[in-house]
């Protein structure tokens, strides 16, 4: 598998609402979520490297949350436009950087003296996890982390075709990846000295509905890969979303 699975890249209009979003000071359920487990799990000072953290959205959330000590931020990304803006939008805070790189490279980009991972709604859209769990297994300095991620009782990878009329290649290219992974997966390859556990999805029902993004207004279509509400389970389009957090804490 090459670079097909980057979808990230060439949704301009993705990058543009995540940019909005910190701009405007837009406040996700799923960062507050975030937030109060990380803050439930966690003790002293953070030194948090944020897989897929885009323009740095979820940070003003954790910071005003977090409570137990000091605070530093790395958003590992692979958008430009997203560690651009990310960059010149916090030029003057010096517990926030931005690295431009692959989560698939996880040892190379998740900087030395991170004590912390998270990340949220990136990791069911890579080709694999492997990467960063192996890290969790290695670095002796990892102590917490905290994932929204897709959970069941299975592993089971779906590919959404993103194009409504053109079939060409179909899962091949133009595609996106949603993969559930299995909590007794994740436990074998981070190994006895992780504690791992299943924590509930929190999010506000009504606001989910009123749920949409700009990009649905030209493209319909675009849609399909907004979250939406059915009978209280959380579809994109034809595909159910097991949205779960996995959190994570390291024996001493």
């Amino acid at each position: 598998m090459g670079n097909e699975w980057d979808y990230f890249t060439p949704d301009r209009a993705y990058a543009a609402e995540l940019n909005n979003r910190l701009a405007t000071g837009v406040e996700m359920d799923s960062a507050k979520t975030l937030a109060r487990y990380l803050e439930e799990i966690s003790t002293g000072d953070l030194r948090i490297a944020d897989i897929g953290g885009g323009p740095g959205h979820y940070y003003p959330v954790l910071r005003k949350a977090y409570t137990k000590g000091a605070l530093r931020y790395t958003s590992v990304d692979i958008d430009v436009d997203c560690v651009r803006f990310g960059t010149e939008y916090y030029r003057d805070n010096p517990d926030v950087e931005f690295v431009l790189g692959s989560v698939l490279d996880a040892d190379r980009f998740i900087p030395a003296d991170t004590n912390c991972l998270i990340s949220a709604n990136t990791l069911p859209h890579i080709p694999s996890i492997s990467s960063v769990l192996e890290v969790l297994s290695k670095r002796e300095t990892l102590r917490y982390f905290v994932f929204r991620m897709l959970v069941g009782r299975e592993c089971v990878q779906v590919r959404k075709h993103l194009r409504e009329s053109d079939f060409s290649d179909m899962f091949e290219k133009n595609y996106q990846l949603n993969t559930i992974y299995s909590l007794q997966y994740m436990v074998q390859a981070c190994g006895p000295r992780w504690s791992l556990q299943v924590l509930p999805d929190v999010f506000d029902t009504e606001r989910l509905e009123q749920h949409r993004v700009p990009a649905q207004d030209a493209d319909p279509f675009y849609a399909n890969r907004v979250s939406r509400n059915v009978g209280g389970m959380v579809f994109k389009g034809e595909v159910y979303m097991p949205w779960k957090f996995v959190v994570g804490t390291r024996s001493s």
